[in-house]
């Protein structure tokens, strides 16, 4: 907190007179304390007055109307449209609803066509019965450990159902 100071106080420690502070007050300048009726002063903080003084001198004394807000609102929301129309930006709920489509049909591709069809291939290519369940399995816990995934779990070996890589987490499993 700075200096408590009268309007004509403060207008010698800022240069001005008192009308120009009062043009001052009325655009937003802070007052410490209002003086209650005829011959009582108004007291300023003279910091909180300097530290006003250096956001107008920052802004070069303009300020945003409503009108203008609007303008700039309105304009903003053209550009992003736009820029939606020439695909620069892409809106979240469409890229999520293709995603799950996506997801969708690879599950079911995954669960429904691939393991009868690598099984009859396998079956006729080595001349062995294999049973599409034995391909079937796996892919269900992968799919299952997908579901589980948490973008926030700070351990991404939890999601992998067939174990680490690690030579060292083979050796601690044992046979």
């Amino acid at each position: 907190m700075g200096l408590q100071v009268s309007k004509a106080e403060l207008g010698e420690l800022v240069g001005r007179d008192e009308r120009t502070l009062s043009r001052w007050q009325t655009a937003g300048m802070p007052v410490l304390e209002f003086g209650q009726g005829r011959g009582h002063e108004n007291l300023y903080d003279s910091q909180a007055v300097i530290e006003w003084l250096m956001q107008q001198a920052a802004l070069n004394g303009k300020k945003e109307s409503s009108r203008d807000r609007l303008d700039r609102v309105r304009a903003d929301r053209e550009e992003l449209a736009m820029a939606k129309d020439i695909g620069e930006v892409a809106v979240v709920a469409d890229l999520v609803g293709r995603f799950e489509a996506m997801i969708q049909a690879a599950k079911i591709e995954l669960l429904n066509t691939l393991p009868e069809n690598l099984a009859s291939e396998l079956s006729a290519r080595y001349g062995v019965e294999v049973d599409d369940q034995l391909i079937r399995d796996p892919i269900e816990a992968i799919l299952r450990e997908l579901a589980n995934y948490d973008p926030d779990d700070d351990d991404p070996s939890d999601g992998d159902p067939f174990g680490s890589d690690d030579p060292e987490d083979a050796e601690e499993d044992g046979p």
